[in-house]
């Protein structure tokens, strides 16, 4: 594990020369946490932004804009957000002289594998040759000569959450803007502090074999990080990891150098100033009182599950914005509920009007209360079975356990990771909220307050 050769005091995020370009559209449909993460890093970056929804983009949103920004969030339900005309009008964007950067998901959503806009023939290493299941912080290096690297260390710290790995291999137009060089601290595998494994072990095969999953991070290593391709008079920067990550002082910077790269090579594309506002999706009205009410028990539920799961020993907060769950269960859609939840009904508090007619949050708020409730009740539940079944035997987030947990997944979460059953109508809805109320933001965004210092209406 690499020791810090860097002095992140050295510079600052904020430090950075005024932002000179027009504001980058955000892609925001199903980022939920990472989409957070990502406004407020740009926030940090000051890099000024607008947000946009799969609607506005197939309305031809992107014709007043120069980058494209894409969060973290699965590939497949940004794709079902986008449909055809917003798929076409993304790579239209980039052919045409735009930039793209995505994060993760935003990252997978460009590849040639499905489901994705196919901007870059690359598609992911198989299940069988990567290393899944891999999260905190990691090394890479960049590449000196590249503009977004001209004011940077040769190797910087900055985390990955779970990403796929590019089946890259060296061909005109796409070249490597950084790769993976060593694990830093914080850095597991599944549930395994990858750290620990190396003082005490000589190699990972024999975890590998209990674990049934390649452990060992040299799997990684040498591999690229960050790729960036050419598409028509347009660029595509692809990123698995988050340099959006809240306190990656690096990698925030590096977001930032990045798009200040992309907003100069995008200079030359035409832009429509006037001709897509009056398509572009409207803030709603504020919310009442009433309408927060709901939401209110909805996030009473949510902690509730959470406190649950803590007592059982299940999970614990990594850091503010992110669970760190036991192998074997589903832990981030816990994690993204409670933190978007609580997001959501913060914000929404500081923007109440009086009165209890016409409030246009009611319907969704009281769909969203029913729907959490359900989901908190059934995982209970589940969180049960699965501790019981894990006693006796190995216990995989897919595959068959028994008909009770198997019943309670597909009717929670469906029978992908990508998460579908209750959950995907209850993060539909909560994404949809969010959107709307960040259109509706005025302050800067407040993250990271703590779920349990939440006032709640009365």
């Amino acid at each position: 594990m690499m020791n810090s050769g860097t002095n992140p005091n050295e510079r600052n995020p904020s430090d950075c020369p005024e932002w000179q370009g027009p504001p980058v559209a955000v892609f925001w449909d199903q980022s939920l946490v990472w989409g957070l993460i990502c406004l407020a890093a740009l926030e940090s970056i000051d890099v000024p932004y607008q947000l946009l929804n799969g609607s506005d983009i197939a309305s031809g949103a992107l014709e007043t804009c120069r980058v494209l920004v894409v969060p973290g969030g699965w590939a497949s339900h940004k794709i079902r957000a986008l449909g055809d005309e917003g798929s076409r009008q993304i790579r239209h964007f980039v052919e045409t002289g735009g930039g793209y950067l995505g994060f993760c998901g935003g990252a997978g959503l460009a590849l040639s594998s499905p489901p994705s806009l196919n901007l870059v023939p690359l598609g992911r290493i198989p299940l069988s040759r990567r290393l899944p299941n891999a999260s905190g912080e990691v090394w890479i290096a960049g590449t000196p000569h590249h503009p977004a690297w001209s004011n940077l260390p040769l190797q910087i710290p900055v985390s990955v959450w779970w990403p796929s790995q590019f089946d890259y291999t060296p061909s005109e137009g796409i070249s490597c803007i950084a790769s993976y060089a060593d694990t830093g601290k914080d850095f597991y595998v599944a549930d395994l502090a990858v750290a620990d494994l190396e003082r005490e072990f000589e190699n990972f095969e024999e975890w590998e074999r209990t674990y049934g999953i390649n452990l060992n991070p040299a799997r990684l290593m040498g591999h690229p990080a960050i790729l960036e391709a050419e598409l028509g008079r347009g660029v595509v920067v692809l990123s698995y990891p988050h340099l959006e990550t809240p306190g990656d002082r690096w990698g925030n910077i590096l977001f930032r150098n990045l798009l200040d790269h992309l907003d100069n090579r995008c200079s030359g594309k035409p832009r429509n100033q006037t001709q897509t506002q009056g398509r572009l999706s409207k803030a709603d009205s504020p919310p009442t009182h009433k309408s927060l009410k709901h939401l209110a028990v909805a996030l009473d539920s949510t902690e509730s599950l959470i406190r649950f799961g803590e007592r059982h020993l299940l999970w614990n907060w990594r850091n503010p914005w992110l669970l760190r769950w036991r192998r074997g269960i589903r832990g981030l859609e816990y994690g993204t509920l409670a933190v978007t939840l609580a997001f959501l009904l913060r914000q929404l508090q500081g923007m109440v009007v009086p009165g209890t007619d016409g409030d246009p949050w009611y319907d969704s708020s009281v769909a969203l209360e029913s729907c959490v409730v359900e989901f908190c009740d059934k995982a209970r539940t589940l969180l049960l079975e699965e501790k019981l079944s894990a006693q006796s035997g190995k216990l995989t987030k897919l595959g068959t356990v028994n008909e009770k947990v198997d019943g309670l997944r597909a009717f929670l979460f469906g029978d992908r990771m990508n998460h579908g059953g209750v959950s995907r109508k209850l993060f539909d809805l909560l994404d949809t909220m969010l959107f709307h109320t960040l259109l509706l933001q005025k302050s800067p965004l407040c993250l990271f307050m703590a779920p349990q210092t939440m006032k709640r209406p009365r």
